[in-house]
């Protein structure tokens, strides 16, 4: 598979600029700033998984891509292995079998934490079910260049026990995760059917609830 960067550098550039946070070497925020998304004021307006009841997957599949900016990537995941924060080493070819969405995020990234109460919502509501949310966070990433990955898992220790998020964080302690995955900045979401192939790429954080809802009745139906 590749970096996936080689194939779409140029839209990448573009929807960083527009919805992500590139990775430099300046110095990283101390506190998170507040999580409400401008975006969310837009939610009303996007469709919900009851509209598009009915909807074959070629119709959801282009409403992801042309509505939501998802990218298609039908390629074989690749595997890596991760520690999540009880110490558990993961990989994850662990999830195949079910719906994967693979986030990279920082704590730094304005967008990352916008995104992360709508993935605990969904996460609450889907647990229990055929989907997994995996937070991967990569030091490089979270160090904006550097390799201390204790430092960076104290940021993101930090970070999640001030905001409470319960779905799995990864810690991408030697970058295996980022350099397999690798974008030009964060929030990069991919979403992985159970086959273990990747179908989109989605540059920059969910709207919300029901985008990533509508992400699994496409998934769903390809699968039908």
């Amino acid at each position: 598979m590749g970096k996936f960067i080689r194939i779409f550098s140029l839209l990448m550039a573009f929807w960083l600029f527009a919805s992500g946070c590139a990775i430099s070497k300046e110095e990283p925020q101390e506190k998170p700033q507040n999580q409400v998304s401008e975006s969310q004021d837009e939610d009303a307006a996007n469709p919900s998984p009851d509209e598009n009841d009915g909807q074959n997957a070629a119709s959801l599949h282009d409403i992801l891509k042309n509505k939501y900016y998802f990218l298609e990537i039908d390629k074989p995941m690749k595997d890596f292995e991760a520690e999540d924060l009880n110490g558990n080493k993961v990989k994850l070819s662990d999830y195949k079998g079910k719906i994967i969405f693979l986030n990279f995020w920082a704590t730094w990234c304005p967008p990352c934490r916008a995104e992360m109460p709508h993935m605990e919502e969904f996460y609450s509501k889907y647990k229990d079910e055929d989907v997994v949310i995996l937070a991967v966070n990569s030091t490089s990433v979270e160090l904006k260049g550097g390799t201390d990955d204790k430092a960076a898992e104290k940021k993101v220790r930090s970070f999640i026990e001030e905001y409470g998020y319960t779905f799995p964080i990864l810690l991408d302690r030697n970058d295996e995760a980022w350099k397999i995955y690798y974008q030009a900045g964060v929030p990069a979401n991919y979403i992985i059917d159970k086959e273990g192939i990747v179908r989109y790429l989605k540059v920059g954080a969910f709207s919300g609830l029901e985008e990533m809802e509508l992400t699994v009745e496409a998934i769903r139906t390809m699968e039908e």
